[in-house]
């Protein structure tokens, strides 16, 4: 009897019998079923005079259950997959940062040093210039000293000459 009773249910217009063994659930991506290649299924698994078609319930129910199962891996690990990427993609972000403040800790350094070694350019040259004026007065008094002498020795050899001294050599 609870055969026919079932048998009659089936037969009514707009009912689904599957749905007596699949969950509720309206809204939850868990149970979403949209997905599942029913369309080929005959959506009353039993006729109307009590005996059961080819598919049954369960075996809707158990193929609808591998493919969920199947889906669930797959959604688990693409968020898997999302979040390793996630997370490479904020180590990558950390090191460039890092990578970007050494540099910027480098450029300070390398334009403090070549303002010290500015300044002590200009000091090197201002030293030269020193040591350069220096060096051409010296090269004057040398040159001035020079002609004197040169004179002195000519007074000298005058002064000889005309004492009648011969010269020494």
């Amino acid at each position: 009897m609870q055969q026919n009773c079932a048998a009659n249910l089936a037969c009514l217009p707009g009912f689904d019998l599957a749905s007596l063994f699949l969950p509720q659930i309206q809204n939850d991506p868990m149970y979403d079923l949209s997905s599942f290649d029913m369309f080929d299924l005959d959506p009353y698994p039993y006729s109307c005079n009590g005996s059961v078609t080819t598919t049954t319930v369960s075996s809707v129910s158990a193929a609808a259950a591998d493919n969920h199962q199947e889906r669930r891996g797959n959604d688990e690990r693409k968020k898997r997959r999302l979040a390793s990427n996630r997370e490479s993609a904020r180590r990558s972000r950390v090191r460039k940062q890092r990578r970007l403040d050494e540099l910027s800790l480098q450029v300070a350094e390398l334009l403090g040093t070549n303002q010290r070694l500015l300044v002590e350019l200009n000091h090197v040259i201002a030293k030269h210039a020193a040591v350069a004026r220096e060096n051409y007065k010296l090269r004057e008094e040398a040159a001035g000293l020079q002609r004197r002498l040169s004179e002195m020795e000519v007074e000298v050899g005058d002064a000889e000459a005309a004492a009648g001294t011969p010269k020494v050599a």
